[in-house]
């Protein structure tokens, strides 16, 4: 009887201390469980949302062309709109094909 009594009484006369351990333990998981789940998700919400801007300037610059040239001269065009879009999103130029494509489909 006296062990459990000598346990329960490091246990009453240390409760504030293994708390704050316990505590750690949660804040440690709790971080190691937003770098793996949330910041990845974080990361790729803003990759998709710059796309979409992307996407919306490159739909701008193909309507100009629309615009600007009749029929179908526009097609001819589409350099000048990737070097357009190129220069406003400082982007790779494969990236800014690739847009600028896209946005010449939906056009057409």
């Amino acid at each position: 009887m006296s062990i459990i009594s000598s346990v329960f009484g490091f246990v009453g006369s240390h409760i504030v201390s293994l708390a704050g351990g316990v505590w750690s333990v949660v804040g440690v998981v709790a971080g190691y469980l937003a770098k793996r789940y949330l910041v990845p998700f974080l990361s790729v919400e803003k990759n998709r949302r710059y796309a979409e801007w992307i996407a919306a300037i490159a739909d701008d610059l193909v309507a100009e062309l629309v615009h600007k040239y009749p029929e179908k001269e526009w097609l001819t065009q589409l350099d000048k709109a990737i070097d357009r879009l190129i220069e406003i999103c400082g982007i790779d130029r494969p990236v800014a094909e690739r847009a600028i494509k896209a946005a010449a489909t939906r056009q057409s």
